[in-house]
């Protein structure tokens, strides 16, 4: 029987670019988990493997490592399942439309573990969390019992779930290790595997304002997701989209989830209603149910997924009134508008900038220790191509602290580019 390699040559071979066992690279993530590595070189390894990319062995060994350190549900009894969730873009609340309006269509249950924001983008949980009384956490029975009875849950389902996954996504978060093909498709499996759901629409933006830099990496991380899921019989559909700017022109909690009902009333952002409709559309087809893109349209037309919105958030706790009536949901306590200094025409909106100053106000976490501030977050009110003129508001600015604000308003001033 091979002795595994001690955790600190794993981490100098894989640095060098050397070949390293994929039964090493469990050992260095079963040693993690269980305190006998340090974070300090989980970190390290996460750090070159974001870099210099994870063969398909070992990424399915890391896997198999998560997973064994808790329980793993199968939710086959209860009938077709589908999760729907998101490699990380910023302004990520098509997973808000989509779920309500997969969970609309009629045999198929949405069974999601969701995730919490990560880097500068991101987490339907986290925006679940801005909406008034709703709990975006609970133990796993009240979760498996609210996706029979109610047909779609998005929560976190109490600790035996993955642990180390969660623990895992944190380490990444503190210590910007959070990039990399391997570890958002690594992150994304763990998931959707140990949720149970038989089918999983992942959404995997690449572009400025993403975890992946462009779309060739947002394939790569797409199709080894897909290539993960199959060995535990999930049906992966990966849809990969280009993420330069905010989808819906936001970036920030309860913003995403403004948005998201405003598009599920027949309002709201064209753009992000589609990916929304192509995101749905994508879980029915992986479940093995008919309907396409045309079909979850009419699902927003009629008023059928802003009814499931209201049934999910009343299930979860939440005031279901604000789906209807969006003056319900809190509002930051600053606002501060961003102005064009010149006259022009909007030539780009670099959502990754945006997703920083986002974090900044609180949306994301700049220490370990930090809060998630719900109501922090910036609104994009221009879009590329658009004419302004000098004065004209660009975005707003939200957050609960002055100097935050201001420092805010300097980054989205940057990222929004006027030109002659």
């Amino acid at each position: 029987m091979k002795v595994p390699l001690p955790t600190l040559e794993v981490l100098e071979r894989t640095r060098r670019g050397e070949s390293v066992d994929a039964a090493d690279i469990a050992a260095l993530v079963n040693a993690w988990t269980t305190g006998a590595a340090s974070d300090a070189q989980m970190a390290a390894w996460c750090a070159t493997a974001g870099l210099r990319g994870v063969p398909y062995e070992s990424s399915l060994a890391v896997v198999r490592t998560l997973l064994a350190g808790g329980d793993r549900l199968e939710l086959a009894r209860l009938g077709p399942t589908a999760d729907i969730r998101s490699a990380g873009g910023v302004g990520d609340s098509a997973l808000v439309i989509a779920a309500s309006c997969l969970a609309s269509a009629g045999g198929v249950i949405v069974a999601s573990t969701g995730a919490h924001s990560i880097a500068h983008v991101g987490g339907v949980l986290d925006a679940l969390d801005a909406i008034p009384g709703m709990q975006a956490a609970m133990d796993v029975e009240q979760w498996v019992l609210q996706a029979r009875d109610t047909g779609i849950v998005i929560a976190e389902p109490g600790d035996r779930l993955v642990p180390g996954e969660r623990r895992l996504a944190s380490l990444r978060d503190a210590t910007a290790t959070a990039e990399g093909d391997a570890m958002v498709a690594i992150a994304a499996a763990t998931r959707a595997i140990s949720g149970g759901a038989a089918a999983v629409a992942l959404a995997v933006p690449g572009g400025a304002g993403a975890l992946l830099p462009d779309m060739d990496h947002a394939h790569a991380a797409g199709d080894l997701a897909q290539r993960l899921g199959a060995e535990w019989n999930r049906v992966v559909a990966a849809v990969p989209s280009e993420r330069g700017v905010p989808m819906g022109g936001v970036a920030g909690h309860v913003l995403e989830v403004r948005e998201a009902f405003a598009v599920l009333r027949g309002e709201g952002d064209a753009a992000l209603a589609d990916a929304a409709c192509t995101l749905a559309a994508a879980a029915l087809g992986a479940a093995g149910i008919e309907g396409d893109a045309d079909e979850v349209r009419r699902m927003v037309r009629d008023g059928r997924g802003a009814a499931t919105a209201e049934r999910w958030v009343a299930a979860q706790g939440g005031d279901p009134a604000v789906v209807d009536h969006p003056d319900l949901l809190p509002t930051a306590a600053i606002r501060g508008p961003v102005v064009a200094t010149r006259s022009g025409t909007v030539s780009d909106v670099d959502g990754g900038a945006v997703g920083v100053a986002a974090r900044w106000l609180g949306a994301g976490r700049l220490d370990p220790g930090q809060s998630i501030d719900p109501l922090a977050g910036v609104e994009v009110v221009v879009r590329t191509g658009g004419a302004v003129s000098e004065g004209d508001v660009l975005a707003i600015v939200h957050g609960s602290d002055q100097w935050l604000v201001d420092r805010g308003m300097a980054i989205v001033a940057e990222a929004i580019v006027v030109d002659d």
